[in-house]
């Protein structure tokens, strides 16, 4: 080999080592700009990020304040609650002892948790696991904001203990974040640890996961952001106090981004469980009426555009959104946490995976509802009105224009107690989208706010005749006929 062949090849090889550099700096930059554009057109308080890139963590963001009051900026190591990703946790601690033998997937699940009552039908432990149980969820928003502290997991179980299945297990799909503390409960009979411990030694430390914990909410818990949400007039206000012992197996646990990057790597890797056991859980959940529900064991699971599947989770807690996606055939996955519960959130993180992973990806989206509103309430209904004309023909437009938007729009000018206005917008909305229920609907109520029961017993009635079984209606023309 001569001498100028070794240089040409040291000098490629600099060339593309240069070049990945460069074009990985691009991404990331991209990365960064993509968060930045997020937290100013969602107007979030922070949002903190992270991609995994086959294998290794290649991106870590953050922007904006974990603490608004103290002017407290978010980074890559500030806590945020993760809401619902606590589910996929609880559930890969419940295929470990799987795979131990000590768990059946399809036994009964009182005979791990011989304490709870039993009920009309027996459910399973898989049941738990993919919604199909019959467990309820929330029944009042006072437990999703309970302020009440619970020591143990028995202890939260008793909210729901004496409570009847809502329905006969494996006939229908009902998210339940309450059912899931009965499999912390199998998770500690079958393991004589508790499920904070149990997590501690399973995952968080196998993981490297020095991040993550059950909020416990006296402890003192460092760089913790501050959870916010949005009032009626669509600004930025404290979220309430909440105690999350009612729900740590099924949203109360507190992570980072780089953490929840490391616990999909792991996954990835097989650190946890082996291969084939992730693939059972992504399996999509068959009901006993074959309806398939996108939903496994703990997963949500999906396919992009491009083909490729992936498993991911959502999370909206008290003053916190969250969402993880891992792309298992990449080695790639992604994590967005936002300090802010809000309808406007989307799926930043399926966003940011692909940035990562060169595929296309939405641009982000100004809520056309929150516009039209601080709109109103600066100027008047008619600027409102002769914007949503012009953003009509403006076809490359930020603004998220579509019905969703304007009848959200209508709720929040009701909400503010501003009938007259609402009628005025859906008088025209009522000739753009003749026949409509729900905005012929939001009009007999802005009628209905205004005094006039007549126009308002009107329009409920035409309602009746598109949907005759809409129950507010039908309430509706009740009082209206008294």
């Amino acid at each position: 080999m001569t001498g100028t062949y070794l240089k040409l090849l040291h000098l490629t090889s600099l060339f593309f080592l240069i070049y990945n550099f460069s074009f990985a700096q691009d991404i990331k930059q991209e990365l960064d700009k993509y968060i930045s554009d997020y937290k100013r057109l969602k107007n979030v308080p922070s949002i903190s990020a992270g991609v995994l890139s086959k294998g290794k963590i290649f991106w870590l963001g953050a922007t904006g304040y974990s603490d608004l009051e103290n002017t407290i900026p978010a980074n890559p190591k500030t806590i945020y609650r993760i809401a619902s990703i606590s589910k996929p946790i609880t559930a890969v601690a419940v295929m470990q002892l799987v795979e131990k033998g000590k768990i059946n997937l399809d036994e009964d699940a009182l005979k791990y948790v011989p304490y709870f009552p039993r009920k009309k039908w027996k459910f399973t432990v898989r049941q738990l696991l993919n919604h199909t149980s019959g467990i309820r969820n929330y029944k009042t928003p006072g437990e999703f904001n309970s302020k009440e502290h619970y020591n143990t997991t028995r202890e939260a179980l008793r909210v729901m203990m004496e409570d009847p299945l809502s329905f006969q297990p494996g006939t229908k799909f009902q998210y339940t974040t309450l059912g899931y503390n009965l499999l912390a409960a199998i998770i500690e009979d079958v393991s004589g640890m508790d499920y904070n411990g149990y997590l501690k030694k399973f995952i968080f430390e196998p993981a490297g996961m020095t991040s993550t914990f059950a909020e416990i909410q006296k402890n003192i818990v460092f760089n913790r952001a501050h959870g916010y949400e949005k009032d009626e007039y669509r600004g930025l206000e404290n979220a309430p106090l909440a105690d999350l012992s009612i729900k740590y197996a099924g949203g109360g646990l507190i992570s980072t981004a780089e953490d929840l990057l490391k616990f999909a790597n792991s996954l990835i890797t097989g650190t946890f469980i082996k291969p084939a056991t992730l693939d059972t859980m992504l399996v999509p959940t068959k009901l006993i009426n074959g309806t398939i529900v996108s939903y496994g064991l703990g997963f949500s699971t999906n396919i992009t555009n491009d083909g490729e599947g992936f498993f991911s989770h959502a999370g909206n807690g008290t003053g916190f959104s969250s969402f993880f996606v891992v792309f298992p055939k990449s080695a790639s996955a992604a994590v967005s946490l936002i300090n802010l519960k809000d309808r406007d959130i989307e799926d930043p993180a399926i966003q940011l995976a692909s940035i990562s992973m060169g595929m296309k990806y939405d641009s982000i989206k100004i809520s056309l509802a929150d516009s039209l509103l601080h709109l109103t309430l600066r100027t008047n209904i008619d600027s409102a009105i002769a914007f949503y004309h012009n953003l009509e023909k403006d076809t490359n437009s930020l603004f998220r224009n579509n019905k969703e938007e304007l009848l959200l729009f209508g709720s929040d000018l009701l909400n503010i107690n501003r009938p007259i206005q609402t009628i005025k917008f859906f008088k025209l909305l009522n000739l753009e989208y003749p026949g409509d229920p729900r905005i012929i609907s939001t009009l007999a109520t802005a009628y209905y706010y205004d005094g006039n029961k007549g126009l308002a017993l009107r329009n409920f009635r035409k309602v009746l005749q598109i949907t005759p079984k809409n129950k507010y209606a039908q309430k509706m023309v009740e009082i209206l006929k008294k």
